[in-house]
Order: structure tokens, then sequence, then C-alpha cells
């Protein structure tokens, strides 16, 4: 089973406690229902429904064993998402996808061989991706450096 999140809308305004967002949910790629979220905390609000619009609890069911494949970690711990988590994981990823892509527009990102990073930590060049660049990272930090725009898409 392969959840996704689509049309993803992400209100940054509204978001205090947890990111605010609407997006519609996908199961092996048929549109399955709808999640969202105020913003103020709590639970994402998450309906599957059939067809006929009624809500689908044995999917919801198998989403949620789904949802329980994927972990997370914190503090060297690692625990087993539940389908709200999941959700939120997902709509996560698309956020950053979506700086990502902001930021590579303009700047170049990049990560030197045998240095440590943190999650969503890179080294940044105030000059747009080309060739030119590419050249430069490769000739000054070697074959190894892992430049971020070429791997966002």
């Amino acid at each position: 089973m392969n959840i996704q999140v689509k049309n993803v809308k992400i209100y940054d305004g509204l978001s205090e406690e947890t990111v605010a967002f609407n997006a519609s949910i996908y199961v092996d790629g048929k549109k399955v229902g709808d999640a969202k979220n105020n913003g103020r905390g709590g639970a994402n609000d998450i309906d599957v429904f059939t067809k006929d619009g009624r809500w689908n609890r044995d999917l919801i069911s198998d989403m949620e064993l789904e949802a329980e494949t994927h972990t997370w970690t914190y503090e060297g711990e690692t625990y087993s998402h539940n389908l709200d988590s999941y959700i939120g994981k997902l709509v996560d990823d698309f956020d950053e996808q979506r700086n990502l892509k902001r930021m590579c527009r303009t700047e170049t990102l990049y990560r030197i061989p045998d240095e440590t990073y943190d999650e969503g930590e890179y080294h940044t060049m105030k000059h747009k991706y080309g060739e030119d660049v590419k050249t430069y990272l490769t000739e000054t930090y070697g074959d190894g450096v892992r430049i971020i725009n070429e791997e966002v898409q």
C-alpha cells in the first residue's frame, strides 16, 4: 500500500503549534480522502471515504497498519508511526521539498564529503546552480561532493 498526500496547501500564517494545511490523501494512486490541520496543536483531521461518500473504516484500518510499518526516531529511540503522525510526516516532507525547491532557484546547496550534517543542514553558495558551479565544487571538494540542487525535483 502506497499512501501519498497531494494537492497540499500549507498556511504558514495560521500555523502556531502545528503546521496548518489541507491535502488530498491517495492510496495506490487513487484519491481516498482528505486531511487537514488548523495549526493550533492537536491531531490531524483525516477523512477516508468510499465512492458513495461514506466513511471507509476498512480502508482506514488498512492505512493504519501500513503507517505502522514506517518509523521515526527521537533521542535515539525508534517508534512506529500511526496514521496521524504518518500523514503529518508526509506533509512535512512535502513542505521541506517545497522550501528546498525555492532555495535552489537562486542558490546552490551542497554537502562536503566526510563532514557531518544535521537533518536539513547544507552549505549554501549564493550562486544559481549550473555547470560552472558544479565544476567549481567538484574541483574544490572532489567527486564526493553532494549537490542538493541535483536531487531536488
